[in-house]
């Protein structure tokens, strides 16, 4: 039995969902931020690509029940 599908046109495709707006951006070496409710892994691929994109090291730490991350360089 063949499946029918409706096309439509001019709907427009939704903007991309940004979870989380950390300071990156506005960090110099040796500030700090601290987030709760992240895993220490989501926050590590951030730091990965907020290093690539910015051309600045960060670095994340558990620290009592959150993680913080510094900017290193």
């Amino acid at each position: 039995m063949e499946q029918m599908y409706e096309i439509t046109k001019d709907v427009p495709i939704p903007m991309p969902i940004k979870r989380h707006n950390y300071p990156y951006e506005q960090m110099q070496v040796g500030e700090s931020f601290w987030v709760t409710g992240v895993k220490m892994q989501a926050l590590c691929n951030a730091n990965r690509r907020q290093s690539k994109k910015l051309g600045r090291t960060f670095v994340c730490r558990r620290e009592n029940d959150g993680v913080r991350v510094w900017r290193t360089a």
